[in-house]
């Protein structure tokens, strides 16, 4: 393997850690730090590639359906209400695209796989780690202090503003880790610190007390019972223990105080009620029959959608707490298709790679796929891929999930 992809790696998992200590990089300096990184990589690839003259490249089933998305930003980007808001949303979908294959490039052994599932489940530990210290009122780092947002301190948020999106990572990152797990992937002293790792994240995602998080997470793991009796694999017996564990402390959660009120205020909280979310989708599917074709254009919705923003609704919507909603308004219905065919491919790819007979590409498989469905799951009520930290976890998950298998290596036993 050259040094240039190593090189190339090495700012991915530093793009995994990066973000979601930057506040999820929902700040416009850390999303340029973002840019400055990503074209980092690609220039090294590239460089590399043309010293080499192997300007050969991997292909997957997504590339397709990735090129018509692209394509139809660009042209509702070019018919945008606001073009320059549009370019800044483009270049920023350029970007997670950019990461998509540069993982696809770059990760081709089972050293290299193992590798980002440390970074992965390391950056997971520390967000929960540091997330029940800044909860009990030890926080020596000031700068995660956010004080301009007034956070609440019942609710777990670690470094991110907000405790749903920190529990939009969580839900991606557990079902990649408990896929190890029960597979029988890791043993011994890595099989007792991914059990401790599972522990801490789980219970981080159940103290950011994200109803949305419970219900993706909830839906990602059963999407992973679906798996193994699809595949007929082993590990059933060791799911479903896994799950009554998960209930038996879910249980117990929900005996606490803060969490029983936080599941039951659900009709009467003040601002993003579930009546104001209903009120403010009939907004959307108003802005969408306005703009049906290509949208107000990416990444307008906040300006345009003060137009449609129903009376009587106290907060002001800056996304539509549906990320489905939202991309359809500011591209156009043409994206509907688009999403299907790009979730139907992905799946149909990650079931035929989840036949391996090795256990690291089969809990690569399953565990990418598990975490993919917990988040599109999580983003009918929420806008978690609109938060750079998990919209650039959700790419790399994407891009070992399709990822085709090393071809002497797809029969390997381990």
């Amino acid at each position: 393997m050259s040094a240039a992809h190593n090189t190339v790696r090495f700012i991915i998992y530093s793009l995994l850690i990066f973000a979601p200590l930057a506040r999820a990089s929902v700040r416009d300096w850390a999303v340029c730090a973002i840019h400055i990184m990503t074209l980092l990589a690609l220039t090294v690839f590239l460089l590399d590639k043309a010293y080499r003259r192997d300007w050969n490249r991997i292909k997957t089933p997504l590339d397709m359906p990735l090129s018509a998305l692209f394509c139809l930003c660009i042209l509702s980007t070019l018919f945008s209400v606001h073009p320059y808001a549009g370019i800044r949303a483009l270049m920023l979908l350029l970007n997670y695209i950019v990461i998509f294959y540069l993982v696809i490039h770059t990760v081709r052994t089972r050293t290299r796989f193992r590798q980002i599932v440390y970074v992965i489940s390391g950056t997971g530990i520390f967000l929960s780690v540091f997330g029940f210290m800044k909860q009990s009122g030890i926080n020596p780092f000031p700068w995660w202090e956010y004080s301009d947002i007034g956070q609440n301190s019942v609710r777990l948020s670690a470094t991110y503003g907000n405790p749903d999106h920190l529990a939009g990572y969580m839900e991606m990152a557990l079902p990649l880790i408990s896929a190890f797990l029960l597979t029988g992937y890791f043993t011994g002293i890595k099989k007792l610190l991914f059990i401790y790792t599972a522990i801490f994240m789980f219970t981080a995602l159940m103290l950011s007390l994200s109803r949305g998080g419970w219900i993706g997470f909830t839906a990602g793991m059963l999407f992973m019972l679906f798996c193994f009796f699809r595949l007929k694999k082993t590990g059933k017996k060791w799911f479903f223990l896994f799950m009554a564990g998960i209930l038996t402390a879910l249980i117990i959660f929900l005996a606490s105080t803060p969490a029983v009120e936080r599941f039951l205020t659900i009709p009467v909280q003040k601002e993003m009620t579930m009546e104001a979310r209903l009120a403010a989708w009939r907004g959307v599917l108003d802005m969408i029959g306005d703009y049906p074709l290509l949208g107000s254009g990416p990444g307008t919705f906040a300006d345009i959608f003060t137009q449609y923003q129903p009376p009587g609704l106290t907060a002001q919507f800056k996304n539509a707490h549906n990320d489905y909603l939202h991309f359809t308004s500011e591209t156009g219905i043409l994206l509907i298709p688009l999403m299907v065919w790009i979730i139907f491919v992905f799946y149909k790819t990650g079931f035929e790679k989840a036949k391996s007979q090795s256990r690291l590409y089969r809990s690569i498989s399953i565990g990418t796929m598990g975490g993919i469905s917990a988040i599109l799951v999580h983003s009918i009520g929420d806008f978690n891929l609109h938060i750079p930290a998990n919209a650039l976890l959700f790419s790399v998950l994407a891009g070992l999930a399709v990822s085709p298998l090393p071809k002497h290596r797809s029969s390997a036993g381990k």
